[in-house]
């Protein structure tokens, strides 16, 4: 009979124990998995910050990019226009001088 209570007695705590470490195991493992998705969630909120910041680093350096583009065209256009200046009087002085060699071939 002692050995029947013993042996009900060690089957109760095993069982019991076992319950506790199976609810212990799966109420662990839903924590655990919670903490997991609360890891990756910063770490996505972090990498969304960095590229966040690289899109404004870049956007930026963009916008040095057009202003210094602007800059450059405007340089352009205003070469262009002296450079029509210029053809336009080396045309003139070339004229001239058409007409100083008329005129000096009459003389001589």
């Amino acid at each position: 009979m002692w050995n029947y209570k013993m042996e009900d007695a060690a089957n109760w705590i095993l069982a019991t124990a076992s319950t506790t470490g199976l609810v212990g195991w799966f109420l662990g493992r839903r924590r655990t998995n919670a903490e997991t998705k609360g890891v990756e969630i910063d770490n996505e909120e972090k990498e969304i910050v960095v590229e966040l910041n690289n899109m404004e680093r870049l956007t930026n350096r963009l916008n040095e990019v057009i202003i210094a583009l602007d800059n450059q065209m405007a340089e352009n256009i205003k070469l262009k226009q002296e450079l029509h200046a210029l053809r336009l009087a080396f045309e003139n002085e070339r004229m001239l001088y058409q007409e100083l060699l008329k005129k000096y071939e009459k003389v001589v």
